[in-house]
């Protein structure tokens, strides 16, 4: 913290800008998901507070904390963060899931009407926040993850993003950088996708007219070049079936002619949900997929087709400049949502994001909270603690010489 550059005129500077950024991290780490929790934390483990820090005038006041925020330098501020993430994880060769997160609370402060966004990035094996953009709404995503990438060391790594990332603009950015990329395609993209779905089909098709022993295929040299790879689980209340299908022949999409000829690996991915329901002595009479899919349920009783994560069966384009297998690229598709399930819910939930109406404060903010995020996903990774985020909040509050190992101490090193 102490590399983040003080707004302040040298005079009159009554509490250390270091010792304020340390000190909120605590609070959101214990657990303390606004300013004015964190603060008052701050003020009943003072005496615990200044076994790392002099605190020589105590903690600051909520109205001197907040203007301070808002004064701060949010870029150099970032590379303040990104300078100590990058000290215990490299990013080069790893997979890197970009998404934009709304705060909507933040909303009733900006002219306007817009959402405020931010753009983030983790690394999906450990869920660690490598970096945030702010960016003014959904649109400009497509503009920002080239400038958000240039900030990461990105070689050798594995690019994932929402649909909307899926240009040609931001597939040669990460070439260019020495990345890989695995792209959704759905309906912005509504020529490849159609292709995408025709063609699968069509193998599909052929397969059929193969195992019966029949004549008249429409994609003869792909027999037995598809590959494919199916998934079937039980999550939560329902069964999800997800089914792979890669090939490594990309001219049947026409964009890979021009636009996309980085493009090695084509394939499409349609993912099944069927909520479970039971009869009335509690027997499961969940219905099969064919079933479902002609009939619905009482739950479901018209399955929604689409490319929509709510789609209950969605059907989903995918495309990368790697020759993967149906399973690789399947686990890239799936790990990629650990940015919204892992980071961008914990932020709402446990951290206060979705409800904080800070506007002039509110990336410096969000910038404090992945400092307790990370910190607390480096916990779980490192301290070997499997709780829920939340119960780990109160497991820190509980424990201060494990809080002081990660606030005032170094942390190792993950790679």
């Amino acid at each position: 913290m102490e590399t983040v550059p003080d707004p302040r005129c040298s005079r009159a500077k009554k509490h250390v800008l270091a010792e304020i950024l340390t000190y909120l991290v605590a609070g959101y780490v214990t657990g303390h998901d606004t300013l004015r929790s964190c603060i008052a934390w701050c003020c009943r483990h003072l005496k615990w507070l200044r076994k790392g820090m002099k605190l020589k005038n105590g903690i600051a006041s909520i109205a001197t904390i907040s203007r301070m925020l808002s004064q701060i330098d949010e870029e150099l501020f970032l590379f303040a963060f990104m300078e100590w993430i990058g000290e215990m994880l490299k990013t080069r060769g790893l997979h890197i899931s970009i998404d934009g997160k709304a705060v909507k609370a933040a909303l009733s402060k900006v002219k306007g009407g817009r959402t405020p966004m931010l753009l983030n990035a983790i690394e999906t094996a450990s869920g660690l926040v490598l970096a945030q953009l702010p960016i003014e709404n959904k649109d400009c995503e497509i503009t920002k993850i080239p400038e958000l990438l240039k900030l990461l060391d990105i070689r050798d790594s594995i690019i994932t993003t929402d649909a909307i990332g899926t240009q040609t603009s931001i597939m040669q950015t990460i070439i260019a950088q020495g990345g890989h990329f695995v792209m959704m395609v759905k309906g912005n993209q509504p020529t490849a996708y159609d292709e995408l779905k025709a063609l699968f089909q069509e193998v599909n098709r052929d397969a059929e007219i193969s195992a019966a022993g029949k004549t008249g295929f429409l994609h003869y040299d792909l027999l037995g070049k598809v590959d494919v790879f199916r998934r079937k689980e039980k999550n939560r209340d329902r069964i999800e079936t997800r089914i792979y299908q890669v090939c490594h022949d990309p001219a049947y999409v026409t964009k890979t002619h021009k636009e996309w000829p980085f493009v090695k690996t084509i394939g499409l991915c349609k993912q099944l949900r069927i909520l479970r329901i039971s009869d009335d002595n509690g027997n499961d009479i969940t219905p099969s997929e064919s079933e479902f899919l002609k009939s619905g349920t009482r739950r479901q009783p018209k399955p929604a087709t689409g490319d929509s994560e709510s789609s209950d069966f969605q059907i989903v384009g995918l495309v990368s400049d790697l020759k993967l297998s149906a399973e690789q690229i399947g686990k890239y598709k799936r790990s990629h949502w650990r940015i919204e399930n892992s980071l961008h819910h914990v932020l709402d939930v446990s951290l206060g994001e979705d409800r904080s109406p800070a506007k002039k404060s509110k990336n410096n903010l969000a910038l404090i909270r992945k400092f307790a995020y990370n910190i607390l996903r480096l916990a779980t990774l490192q301290q070997n603690i499997k709780l829920p985020i939340t119960d780990l909040m109160f497991y820190f509050s509980d424990t201060l010489d494990l809080l002081g190992k990660y606030i005032f101490d170094g942390i190792e090193a993950l790679n």
